[in-house]
């Protein structure tokens, strides 16, 4: 599990002090998590992370009611008593074997792209891996870890994922985008970790009337392709540069459309959610 930042965490619902927490939680179960982009303090999409938990829950076979007004109130609490209006939160549910689920919320380190890499586009290389149950934001460190450990030693943002079928699924913490003819591509829904980035841009598509399928990308196909993006909670909409030594266009139409568009649908939420405080 991630590090954590801010002086204090949430313990179903009660603050503690960071000075005694282990955030590598102990003991045997199943562990689903969220992570949340906080800006102006206020916890971005924060109903879409919530359905989608619910829905980590379902699918993993356990009976827990995620109850939107107490996540509200407990991430609130979280975010004024650490003083911190942006960054990211993580929420875990902790679901222990023979007894009840522990709900955890905490800040974590977090890195968000520099102006020069939206203008620049960001660096990227395929991953032989396959995360099981794509639709769970379970914590696995198998694929994860070794995804990290070969970021770090190239020296890249990120890298895509491909199956054995040599299939580009998504990337190890961020959705993508493939983009020839003003058509936009993204893999299936039902083969990746739908994020809510990903979602949002799908939306906005739809209304700016932009060409997108959901579509297998093979990576023989890779090559065709003008533009690529990524979406995520950190990113939001980030150019790719290259993907290993295939280089794209970092500065599409489509790409900066979407881009603004995007941090345009955020702002608005942020004033909305502010009016109700």
């Amino acid at each position: 599990m991630s590090d954590y930042t801010g002086h204090y965490y949430s313990r179903n619902a009660v603050l503690k002090e960071t000075a005694g927490f282990n955030p590598d939680i102990p003991g045997k179960g199943v562990i689903l998590y969220e992570v949340l982009r906080i800006q102006e303090g206020i916890c971005l999409f924060l109903e879409d992370h919530l359905d989608r938990l619910q829905g980590s829950v379902k699918l993993s076979g356990f009976d827990y009611s995620v109850n939107p007004l107490q996540f509200r109130e407990l991430l609130g609490d979280l975010i004024r008593k650490n003083d911190i209006l942006a960054g990211n939160i993580k929420i875990v549910l902790h679901f222990p074997v023979g007894v009840p689920p522990v709900v955890y919320a905490f800040f974590i380190p977090h890195f968000y792209p520099t102006s020069s890499m939206y203008s620049a586009g960001a660096d990227t290389a395929l991953f032989t891996a396959t995360r099981p149950e794509p639709n769970v934001k379970k914590l696995t460190r198998g694929v994860r870890d070794k995804a990290e450990q070969y970021i770090r030693s190239e020296n890249l943002y990120e890298v895509l994922l491909v199956n054995e079928a040599g299939l580009v699924s998504e990337g190890s913490r961020s959705n993508v985008f493939f983009i020839r003819h003003d058509l936009i591509r993204t893999p299936p829904g039902d083969q990746v970790l739908k994020g809510i980035t990903r979602n949002k841009v799908i939306q906005l598509c739809r209304k700016l009337n932009i060409k997108l399928i959901e579509d297998p990308i093979s990576i023989d196909e890779l090559n065709k392709f003008e533009a690529v993006f990524l979406t995520g909670t950190s990113p939001k909409v980030l150019p790719v540069r290259r993907i290993g030594s295939m280089i794209y266009n970092p500065d599409h139409q489509l790409t900066r459309l979407l881009a603004v568009a995007y941090d345009e649908l955020a702002a608005d939420y942020i004033r909305q959610r502010r009016h109700t405080l």
